[in-house]
C-alpha cells in the first residue's frame, strides 16, 4: 500500500509540474546490472519517463522507470526518484551534467532479506547534445545505492534518450515602445454652490444671482518613461525615493535590483525590451569588431539571469525593398542569437524573428532617423512564477 502510495505521489507530481512549470520532457532505455560487489554486468533492460524544470541553476527532474530483471531473485522493479541536475559549462550543442537524487525501488517477484523494496539514493553524470530546433538527445550514467537492505547492495545503470521542451506557459510582456507610468491624475475640486436667500418683503426685492464659481483646471503631468540603471553616473536618477539602480522603481517593490541601463522595465524593475547597440556591414549579417564587446556583456547578464527567455527582433530602415529588407532583418536577428548560444546561454531560452522596415522608430526622411530603425531589439519574459 505505501508503495503504491509513492508511486501515485511521484506521478500526480510530474502531472502538475507539466500543467505549470516550463522545461523537458523525455524518454529513454538502457541497461542496468545489480549486486555489482564482484563484478558489473548490464544484462536487465529498462525503460524509463522523466520530466525536468529547465528555470532553475539547479534543476528539478522527476524520473519514473521500469526494469525487467533478468537471472536474479526478482521479477521486475518499478522506481520513482526525484533528483536536481546542474550544468557544467558548455558549448554550443554539448551540455555536460551532474546529478543526484533520492527515490524508492519497488520489487515485484521479490525474495525475502535478499531482493526487496527499499529507498535509495544515486548520483551520476550525462551528456545533451542539441539537435535541430530545441529536442536534444542524451546519454547518462548512474549509480545507486539501496538503503536498508540486507544482501541488496547498490545498481549500475547507463542509458540514452530523447527530451522535448514541454508544459510551457509563459506571460510574456512585448511592447514597440517603453512602459510609461503616469501620476494619478487630482480629482476636479469639488464646489459647493450655496443658492442665494430669498427675502419676502413688500415691494418684493429684485435678486441677483451669485457669481458662478469656474474650477481650476487639472494639469496633467507629462508621462514618464522609465529605464532601469545599474547605479553608475551614466545612468541618470528618475525618482526621489530610495532607488538603488535608478531604474525609477522604488527599491521596497524592485524584484531586479542589478540590471545594465538602458533596459526598458516593468512595474516590478524586471527587464523587458532592451535595443542593443550591435552594429553590421551594409547588406550583411556579420556582426562588427567593435560591437562584440556589447554581445558578450549581454550575454553575461542572460546567464546571471536564467530565468528569463528572450526573443531576438532585427529592424531595418526603409531603403531597399520589402522582400529584401524583412530578409536582412531576420538574418541579422539570427546572428547575434547564434553568438549568445556561442558564449553559453542555452537554446532553448532564445527566438529570433526579422521585422523588416515595419516598425520604424523614427522618420526614414533623415540619415539620423535611419539609423536609429536599423537596430537589434531583445524582448524578455518570464514564465509564470519566476519573478
Amino acid at each position: 500500500m505505501l508503495q503504491k502510495k509513492v508511486l501515485s505521489l511521484l506521478t500526480t507530481t510530474i502531472l502538475l509540474t507539466v500543467e505549470v512549470w516550463s522545461g523537458e520532457i523525455g524518454i529513454y532505455g538502457g541497461v542496468l546490472s545489480t549486486k555489482n560487489s564482484e563484478s558489473t554486468k548490464l544484462k536487465s533492460p529498462t525503460l524509463g519517463l522523466t520530466y525536468e524544470d529547465d528555470t532553475f541553476v539547479l534543476m528539478p527532474r522527476v524520473d519514473l522507470e521500469y526494469v525487467n530483471v533478468v537471472d536474479d531473485q526478482a521479477d521486475s522493479l518499478w522506481k520513482a526518484s526525484v533528483n536536481g541536475v546542474y550544468e557544467l559549462s558548455n558549448n554550443t550543442k554539448y551540455f555536460p551534467y551532474l546529478l543526484g537524487g533520492v527515490g524508492y525501488e519497488s520489487v515485484q517477484g521479490a525474495t525475502d532479506n535478499v531482493f526487496e523494496s527499499h529507498p535509495f539514493v544515486q548520483a551520476g553524470l550525462g551528456l545533451r547534445y542539441g539537435g535541430k530546433g530545441e529536442y536534444k538527445l542524451k546519454v547518462e550514467s548512474r549509480f545507486l545505492q539501496i538503503l536498508g537492505g540486507e544482501d541488496e547492495k547498490n545498481e549500475v545503470i547507463l542509458v540514452a534518450g530523447v527530451s522535448f521542451p514541454w508544459g510551457v506557459r509563459k506571460q510574456k510582456i512585448q511592447t514597440s515602445r517603453p512602459i510609461i507610468m503616469q501620476a494619478p491624475q487630482a480629482p476636479a475640486p469639488i464646489i459647493n454652490v450655496t443658492p442665494a436667500p430669498v427675502y419676502i418683503t413688500q415691494p418684493k426685492p429684485v435678486l441677483k444671482p451669485r457669481p458662478v464659481v469656474q474650477p481650476t483646471p487639472v494639469v496633467k503631468p507629462e508621462p514618464k518613461v522609465v529605464y532601469i540603471n545599474n547605479n553608475n553616473n551614466q545612468c541618470s536618477i528618475k525618482i526621489d525615493l530610495p532607488d538603488l539602480d535608478r531604474d525609477g522603481v522604488e527599491d521596497r517593490v524592485d524584484q531586479c535590483p542589478a540590471t545594465p541601463c538602458n533596459f526598458t522595465v516593468d512595474n516590478y524593475g524586471c527587464p523587458i525590451k532592451a535595443t542593443l547597440k550591435i552594429h553590421f556591414p551594409t547588406n550583411s549579417a556579420v556582426i562588427k569588431d567593435r560591437s562584440i564587446p556589447r554581445v558578450d556583456e549581454f550575454a553575461q547578464f542572460l546567464l546571471k539571469n536564467r530565468g528569463s527567455r528572450v526573443n531576438i527582433v532585427g529592424h531595418t530602415d526603409s531603403v531597399g525593398t520589402d522582400s529584401n529588407n524583412l530578409s536582412l532583418s531576420k538574418r541579422r536577428a539570427d546572428s547575434v542569437k547564434r553568438a549568445l548560444i556561442e558564449r553559453g546561454v542555452s537554446p532553448a531560452r532564445l527566438s529570433s524573428q526579422g521585422m523588416g522596415e515595419s516598425m520604424p522608430i523614427a522618420s526614414n526622411d533623415t540619415n539620423e532617423g535611419r539609423a536609429r530603425n536599423r537596430r537589434i531589439e531583445a524582448e524578455i519574459s518570464y514564465p509564470r512564477g519566476v519573478k
